[in-house]
């Protein structure tokens, strides 16, 4: 068996240079609103995966208290024991709400997901100072 030929070199030609170094140099520009932006979405995963997790429990509770085994749970979802376990016990598992639905249908529940706004930030009133008379000091 011969090796492998390594590939070609690329070569960029003065015009493609040019273009690639202005990309780079806006991407700099840009990387800290893409950076921003990248924390914004990341802790927005991160919010929707607690709430999930939450439902998750409230359904392990549902399961316990209907006295219903793992392995009874994974024949009425279809879903694998382990994954279940998963679901229930790893809170960086990741759980959706189509499984979420699968389970709580599972228990004869249905799952709810509701739409509201959230609630504004409370605004900041900052108060022009004062001009002070001569006569005040």
């Amino acid at each position: 068996m011969s090796n492998p030929k390594p590939p070609p070199k690329f070569v960029l030609t003065p015009e493609q240079q040019k273009i690639v170094e202005e990309v780079r140099r806006l991407a700099e520009i840009e990387k800290p609103e893409i950076l921003a932006e990248g924390r914004r979405v990341f802790e927005a995963e991160q919010c929707l995966n607690g709430r999930l997790q939450a439902v998750m429990s409230i359904l392990k509770a549902v399961r316990n208290s209907q006295k219903v085994t793992l392995d009874e749970l994974a024949a009425r979802t279809g879903m694998t024991k382990p994954y279940l376990s998963k679901l229930e016990n790893d809170a960086e598992a990741n759980v959706t709400i189509n499984t979420l639905y699968r389970i709580a249908d599972a228990f004869g529940h249905d799952l709810q997901v509701s739409v509201i706004p959230r609630p504004q930030p409370a605004k900041v009133v900052t108060r022009k100072p004062r001009a002070r008379l001569a006569s005040q000091g």
